[in-house]
């Protein structure tokens, strides 16, 4: 965005007005933290009204173990909101289970069994949030889409945030075959097909036949190189 401010005076050799641009700069917030039901937060900038709302709404429908269908305009920052609630939500129950785990180690004081299980107790005191689960194994954050793009555009949100979950992006044969008589235009590092490379475009039916049939005859030097590595005959 621009503005032009006109000045009306002639300049000294009697030529036509000035006119000075003046850039506007983007203003942005610093990273923040905010608290959201008892959560904490970490978000890259000053949330907006509507973003705070579907963060609540998030939270609100993983502490009560919900189904939520939430919908918010385009260009609102939906991704942004659902990876960084869901993955404080994640970072909380970690905690609450590290908790329950210490207040059983026989290796403490009773000093600090007791204050381990009243900051629980406290935490379970609001009526609008569900009591933790009892199991010991942390929650696990499965984000999935329609495309195999989108999933890229995901985790480019996520390096924005301040979370560093270790995270792994899944796909089908037709997007991590590099076998080059399988899927030749990957194995050529290519995503994109151009008309010099029709001939060799494979279908998803064409590329999980052609996996298929090469497992079964242990014929695929990828796949074997694989099994070995790790040690198993199976995967």
């Amino acid at each position: 965005a621009t503005t032009t401010n006109s000045n009306n005076d002639n300049n000294n050799n009697g030529g036509p007005n000035k006119i000075s641009i003046i850039k506007a700069t983007k203003v942005s917030t610093p990273p923040t933290t905010i608290e959201i039901n008892n959560i904490e937060v970490h978000f890259p900038f000053r949330p907006y009204d509507v973003q705070h709302d579907y963060m609540k709404s998030v939270l609100t429908a993983l502490q009560n173990s919900q189904h939520a269908l939430l919908e918010s305009p385009t260009g609102t920052g939906k991704t942004l909101c659902l990876l960084c609630s869901a993955l404080a939500w994640q970072r909380q129950e970690k905690g609450r289970i590290a908790q329950r785990q210490n207040n059983d180690d026989p290796s403490m004081l009773p000093s600090q069994q007791q204050k381990l299980q009243s900051n629980l107790n406290n935490a379970d005191d609001d009526d609008d949030v569900a009591p933790p689960p009892t199991t010991n194994k942390p929650p696990i954050i499965i984000y999935a889409s329609r495309t195999h793009s989108q999933l890229s555009q995901v985790v480019g949100e996520l390096r924005n945030t301040r979370y560093r979950p270790r995270h792994a992006v899944l796909g089908s044969r037709e997007h991590t075959c590099i076998h080059p008589k399988v899927n030749p235009l990957v194995a050529k590092g290519k995503s994109n097909s151009s008309n010099n490379d029709a001939d060799q475009l494979k279908s998803s039916t064409e590329v999980n036949n052609g996996c298929n049939k090469l497992q079964k005859g242990r014929k695929c030097l990828y796949r074997n190189n694989l099994e070995d590595k790790s040690g198993k005959g199976e995967c």
